[in-house]
């Protein structure tokens, strides 16, 4: 009786934490990005600094008063990584 019961308190517990280590993979993302920052957030951030951006008619200053805009307003170009 003893080593049925040993046998299935291992079997229980083997299940267990094999059921506990798997966790969903995490996403893959590049772009801007800020930590604590929801996405939507970070997307009218980017529309916002885009619309400001529309004086400049040459696209490279254009894209440097993008970049410009969204680091100064802390956010980070990268790949970071969503649940």
């Amino acid at each position: 009786f003893m080593k049925k019961l040993l046998f299935f308190q291992l079997l229980l517990i083997a299940i267990l934490t094999q059921s506990c280590s798997f966790s969903p993979p995490l996403q893959q993302r590049t772009g801007w990005y800020k930590i604590g920052v929801p996405l939507n957030v970070v997307e009218n951030t980017l529309v916002q600094c885009e619309y400001e951006s529309a004086g400049p008619n040459n696209a490279n200053k254009r894209a440097d008063f993008v970049q410009n805009c969204m680091m100064r307003l802390g956010f980070r170009y990268g790949t970071y990584y969503i649940e």
